[in-house]
Formats: structure tokens, C-alpha cells, sequence
């Protein structure tokens, strides 16, 4: 069994080493490299786990020089498990002597000729190896010469190494091929390699390769993906790293036997420099359609096996479409039907299984069929009624064999007699200056045969609508120069206080829409309101009220209060009021100062009226001052002390009212603070009051009388 676990040298690469050395041969397939690489070489290995055996290792120079070498001195084979840090010789591979190299040839010319055949090739190449070339060197042939001499030593190079390769009795007779036995199952083991003399030229470096030796069931199974087409069959796979060289054989219906396809095996000699895998093909044609083949895929590996990697079963198939239907032009037979009508080449494929229609509304556009099942192959006709009215209809006839191969007809349109009109359109905005100057804008209609807008317009909604304005394009390829704002101009001077507007969409065909929903404007007003008339001005301590006449006008939308101090200045807007309100009370006054107030009142067009006749009010001062709050008293020692509260200190006074025995009050003593002391004999129950006085002559109420015992 035979471990798919190796991370080394890749088969196909390997396989094409030598062929991609022939750089002087097929320079399109050389491997660029750079100037410090170019004279760094190793000794590339194959490797593979067999059970009870071991690990075989294939050994692939990648110079000419480095393969003298290793011919010449022998091969040193080196090991180690993964874990150790070091390699160790194992083995030291060397060619044959010539005597053996004639046994070994002699014996197996009886039993193997192929394999004689290949020995005696490498025999050759190994004895002639060593010989000095060159020879005389032509002026007339020059460089041209040369690069000969060196194509031919690299074919010989390449015929060599496939050799090899192919062959595991060459491989071991030229000291390229070792199989290691002292390994054990389920480790994982590095093996390098190199010349065991010096290589001229060249810098030897080792390339270990990593191997485990576990036992794989299928080491060369890989897919091959095949698509079955008419009278031929197309075969590809992923090439991998255990095979090359391939061969198809193939097993026909009836047949007992596979018959190999191909007499030489197939290389392929594509050298990606991405990391794209490779792939292999292959082409069988001239099959019969419909009938079973049966396909083994071949290959070699670098272990001189050919071995197989995969069986495909695959049958070709009708590929050929019929020919393609070829419409007429579709016609507009009636308002709801839509006729189309196809011719074929004759003959007509036997094979043709029917037809479908397909529409849509683009000539490139994704079309959809327009019937439930196919039609019989002898039809020529179909009535569609599920078209779309007021769009492009674009129709495709396709042809379908037995087989399903479609083939279609162009793309046709049909021209249908249009007798749906535009929507109806609708305004988005209309205004009206000062000077009668009018701006109404529609919203741009969907359609798509819009051809324009007709404008009307009346001074009242009981009258009728006339046309002012009409806006047509004239070809539907300008559908974006339509035009949707129109001007007007009216007069100011009219006993209607409105005007209205309406407006129709026609289309190409002269469809016109219905009347879009009017729209009213207001005329602007230029006449200012009349003005309010001011009844009475009622001053108060702490307010004035105003009393008056609104305006008699009824677009009045406010009415505006002013008030001024002094005739002499100017008026100052207090406060704006509703236009129903007829009385105002203004409390931001001060007393005794003069109040002047006027009004105007103004319309829904911002017309102001004249400023109303003034009025004057002066709110006064009626004396009273606040009472005295929070009397007490305190007694001690027969002493008497009254205190109490007031809201200020400034300009105020106090007098103190004592109750007789009479149960009359009267003045009793005044003070400038908030307390007053007195001693106090034995007169029994006493009453004490306090009275705040201003230096302006005002005064408060009596507080009440607070009882002494």
C-alpha cells in the first residue's frame, strides 16, 4: 500500500524537469530565475511508503553537472525522524559496473524486451556521459553552433531522466533510485541527498523531503469531470503529484474489451507561475449520440507504475439547437390582441419539439414567456392579450428540439395603437406676486408618449375653463425638455377675490387626460383695513384699560396696540391682539406717569390701516400702604417691647396706638424702627396697634389690636 503523505518533489514537476531545462529548445517554457539562483542547484526526491517493505526514494538531479557527479562518485543518502536534529548516512547509491549492466540487460531481454530496451537506452547515455564535447569551433556558425551542441546534450539530459523515471530496474542500475528498509511504521521521516564528489560549476544545497509511513487505500484515485456534448465527449481532471504520462482507454457499447486511445502519453508541458492547479484533457469525438462509453484514465508515476486513477461512464448528446425562428413584424390587430407571426428555414429539423414567446419591455431586457406550454412544432402564430398598453413591447420566438436546445429569433417590437390617455396631471405649486404676476408648476407625468400640458384658467368655478397656454414637444425623444412651470398675469382691479386654473396631459396620440383638481389663488390685496376707533381709557392704581371699536374690515388678521410716554416720541408696539378683540388692559404702567396709546390694525396681504386717534390715561396713587404683619410682644421687668414686620424700611414711619381705659384708641408714639418699649404699671389689660406712614403721604391700615395683660 502506498502513503499519499509527501511533501516531496512533485510528480509532474519532475516528470518535466529535464523537458524544461531545454531552454535553447522551448524558451516560452523556461523558469525565470534570478542571477544569485542560477548556479545554486540540488538533488530533487521522490519518495513513497510500501508496507512491509519500506520507503522507496527517487533520486532526480536537476543539472546535467550535478548527474555526472553523482554517476561518477555515487549518491550519499541521509535520514532522520522529524524530532532529531540532525541527518545521518544511511546509504550511498552508485551505477553499475558494465559487466553487470550487460547481465542485467541480457536477463531481462528474455523475459521483459520494453524493459531491456530501456536499460540498454540509459546504458548508452551513461557510457557516453563522461565524454568531452565540443569539437572545432566555427566562425561561420558561431553562437548558433553552440547553442546546437548545448540543445542536444539537454534533449539527451531529458530522454535520460524519463528514462529513469519511468523504470524502476534503470533507475536502480544508475545508483537513482534506494529503498529504505529499517524504517518504522507510523513515524515521520526527512531524507536529503547530494553528489558524494565535487560538481563543477555549481553550488550543491539539500532539499529534504518529509515523508510518514502510513499505509494510503486509494494513493492515486483523482477525479475526472467530463461534459457530454454532440458526437464528442470532453474530458478534464487536476493533475496531482503522484501521476503523469497519461493514457485513455475506452470500452464501447458492446464491447467486452478497452482499447487504448492514445499511443503516446500525454504530458502537459504548461508551467504556471501562479497557484492555479494544472489540469490534464482530453477529446474523444466522432461517438454516437446517446450511446454509453465507458473511459479508464492511466498514468505513471515516478516509481516506473502505470497505474489507474480513475473509470468514467458518459454518453454524448444532441447539442445542435434548431434553427432559429424568424419573426414578422407583429401587428396591433385589436385593442386587447396582439398578433406575432414566425417563418422557419425548410427543412425544419426533425427533431424540433415547439416553439415559445417570450416578451419583455427592453430589447435587451429579461424576457418572460407568455403561455403555459410549448407550442407544436407546426405552429406559426400567436395572439397575445396580456401586453402592457402605453409601453414598448418587444417579442423573441424561440425554437426547441427533443433535445432542449433552444435557439431564438431577434427581438421585434410592435407599434400599438394607443387609446389610453395620461393620468391626470397635478399642480405642486402656484403663486401670485404683487403685480398680478402668476407661477404654477405641474408634477412631470409618468408616462412615457407624454407629449405635453394644455393650461386653463377662470375668474370663477361656476364659469367655464379656457385655454390660456399649450406646451408640446414635439418628438417623444424630449421627454426631458416638457415643460412643467407656466406664467400668467392677472389683474388686480376685480370684484372677484380668486382665481382658478386646471390642466390636461395628452399624450402622442392626442389622448388627453381628464381635468387635474383646480387650484385657487388669491388675488393680492392692496387695500389696507379700516380703522379702529378707541371708545374710553379707564386708568386704575396699577393698570389702564382700553376700550375700542375694531376694525370694520373683514380680512383683518390682527390688531396692533402701541403706547409712548410723550407725544413727542415715537410710537412703540405694546402688544398684538386678535382681530375680534375690543377691549385691552395694559398692567405694565407705573403710577402717575401719562400713558399716550394708538392702534392699527392689519389684513391677511400685510395692509396696515391708519394709526387711531390717541388716547391718554394716568394711573394714580390711592395713599394705601401695606399693613403692618407679625406683631408681638415681649414683658420683663416691667418692661413692655412690641416688635413687628413691614416690607420695606425707606421712607416709612411708624405709629404706635394705645387703647384707653375708655376703650378708645389713640396716638400714643411714633418711631423709625420695627419695635417700640415702654414700662408698663398696673393698668390691667392694654391694647397696642401700628400704623406705617410714607414720607409721600401714604399710609397703611390699623393693624390689628394686640392685647397686653
Amino acid at each position: 500500500m502506498y502513503s499519499k503523505y509527501n511533501t516531496a518533489l512533485v510528480c509532474t514537476t519532475m516528470l518535466l524537469i529535464a523537458l524544461l531545462m531545454m531552454q535553447t529548445i522551448m524558451p516560452a517554457s523556461a523558469v525565470a530565475q534570478s542571477a544569485s539562483d542560477e548556479f545554486t542547484v540540488s538533488v530533487k526526491l521522490g519518495a513513497r511508503y510500501v508496507a512491509n517493505t519500506g520507503v522507496e526514494l527517487r533520486l532526480f538531479p536537476e543539472r546535467k553537472n550535478v548527474l555526472e557527479a553523482g554517476l561518477r562518485d555515487g549518491f550519499i543518502i541521509e535520514r532522520r525522524l522529524s524530532t532529531d536534529a540532525n541527518f545521518t548516512e544511511i546509504a550511498r547509491t552508485a551505477p553499475l559496473s558494465d559487466e553487470e549492466w550487460e547481465a542485467l540487460i541480457l536477463s531481462e531481454a528474455e523475459e521483459n524486451m520494453d524493459r531491456a530496451d530501456n536499460l540498454d537506452l540509459a546504458y548508452a547515455f551513461y557510457q557516453n556521459i563522461f565524454e568531452a564535447r565540443g569539437g572545432t569551433f566555427s566562425l561561420d556558425g558561431g553562437i548558433a553552433s553552440l547553442r546546437e551542441q548545448r540543445a542536444n546534450e539537454d534533449f539527451e539530459f531529458a530522454v535520460f531522466i524519463l528514462t529513469a523515471v519511468r523504470d524502476s530496474a534503470v533507475a536502480a542500475a544508475l545508483g537513482l533510485g534506494y529503498t529504505d528498509t529499517t524504517v518504522q511504521a507510523g513515524q515521520e521521516y526527512e531524507y536529503q541527498v547530494r553528489p558524494a564528489g565535487e560538481v563543477a560549476i555549481y553550488t550543491i544545497v539539500n532539499d529534504p523531503i518529509t515523508i510518514r509511513t502510513e499505509s494510503d487505500e486509494n494513493p492515486y484515485e483523482n477525479p475526472v469531470f467530463v461534459y457530454e456534448d454532440d458526437t464528442r465527449l470532453l474530458f478534464q481532471w487536476f493533475e496531482t503529484e503522484h501521476v503523469a504520462g497519461y493514457f485513455v482507454e475506452r470500452k464501447g457499447p458492446g464491447d467486452d474489451e478497452f482499447v487504448r486511445l492514445n499511443d503516446a502519453p500525454i504530458f502537459n508541458l504548461t508551467n504556471n507561475t501562479d497557484d492555479a492547479p494544472n489540469r490534464g484533457s482530453y477529446k474523444d469525438e466522432d461517438l454516437e449520440n446517446y450511446s454509453t462509453y465507458t473511459y479508464r484514465f492511466l498514468g505513471h508515476t515516478m516509481f516506473g507504475e502505470l497505474v489507474q486513477f480513475a473509470e468514467v461512464e458518459a454518453m454524448p448528446r444532441d447539442r445542435t439547437p434548431p434553427s432559429p425562428p424568424s419573426i414578422t413584424k407583429p401587428q396591433h390587430i385589436s385593442p386587447n390582441e396582439v398578433l406575432v407571426e414566425w417563418d422557419m428555414i425548410e427543412p425544419v429539423a426533425p427533431d424540433l419539439f415547439g416553439f415559445v414567446v417570450a416578451r419583455s419591455q427592453m430589447n435587451e431586457g429579461d424576457f418572460e414567456i407568455i403561455h403555459p406550454e410549448i407550442l407544436a412544432p407546426e405552429t406559426r402564430s400567436f395572439v397575445d392579450t396580456t401586453f402592457i398598453e402605453g409601453l414598448t413591447n418587444y417579442y423573441i420566438v424561440q425554437a426547441i428540439d427533443t433535445a432542449y436546445n433552444v435557439s431564438s429569433s431577434f427581438p421585434v417590437a410592435v407599434m400599438l395603437i394607443d387609446t389610453i390617455p395620461p393620468a391626470p396631471p397635478v399642480f405642486t405649486l402656484g403663486t401670485v406676486d404683487s403685480t398680478g404676476a402668476v407661477t404654477l408648476v405641474v408634477e412631470l407625468g409618468e408616462e412615457r408618449d407624454l407629449m405635453g400640458y394644455r393650461l386653463f384658467r377662470s375668474n370663477d368655478l361656476d364659469h367655464e375653463f379656457s385655454v390660456i397656454d399649450e406646451a408640446f414637444v414635439e418628438t417623444d425623444e424630449f421627454r426631458g425638455e416638457i415643460q412643467t412651470t407656466f406664467n400668467d398675469t392677472i389683474t388686480l382691479n376685480s370684484l372677484t377675490p380668486e382665481v382658478y386654473y386646471k390642466i390636461k396631459a395628452l399624450d402622442f396620440n392626442y389622448n388627453q387626460s381628464d381635468f387635474s383638481e383646480v387650484m385657487a389663488l388669491a388675488r393680492p390685496d392692496t387695500i389696507p383695513p379700516t380703522t379702529p376707533v378707541f371708545r374710553r381709557a379707564i386708568a386704575a392704581e396699577d393698570n389702564v384699560t382700553l376700550h375700542f371699536i375694531q376694525s370694520q374690515s373683514r380680512d383683518v388678521a390682527a390688531q396692533i396696540i402701541y403706547r409712548k410716554s410723550s407725544m413727542q416720541e415715537e410710537w412703540a408696539v405694546l402688544d398684538t391682539l386678535m382681530a375680534n378683540q375690543s377691549v385691552y388692559t395694559d398692567s405694565l404702567v407705573e403710577q402717575n406717569t401719562s400713558y399716550y396709546y394708538s392702534m392699527r390694525a392689519v389684513d391677511f396681504s400685510g395692509n396696515y390701516s391708519e394709526y387711531a386717534f390717541p388716547v391718554h390715561a394716568r394711573p394714580y396713587d390711592s395713599g394705601v400702604r401695606a399693613m403692618v404683619e407679625n406683631l408681638t410682644v415681649e414683658l420683663s421687668d416691667e418692661t413692655m417691647r412690641l416688635s413687628w414686620e413691614y416690607p420695606t424700611k425707606e421712607g416709612v414711619f411708624f405709629v404706635i396706638y394705645k387703647q384707653d381705659t375708655n376703650g378708645n384708641i389713640r396716638q400714643h408714639r411714633r418711631t423709625d424702627d420695627f419695635f417700640f418699649e415702654e414700662s408698663v404699671g398696673e393698668e390691667g389689660e392694654i391694647a397696642y396697634g401700628v400704623r406705617a406712614f410714607t414720607t409721600d403721604g401714604g399710609q397703611s391700615p390699623l393693624s390689628e389690636m394686640l392685647v397686653v395683660q
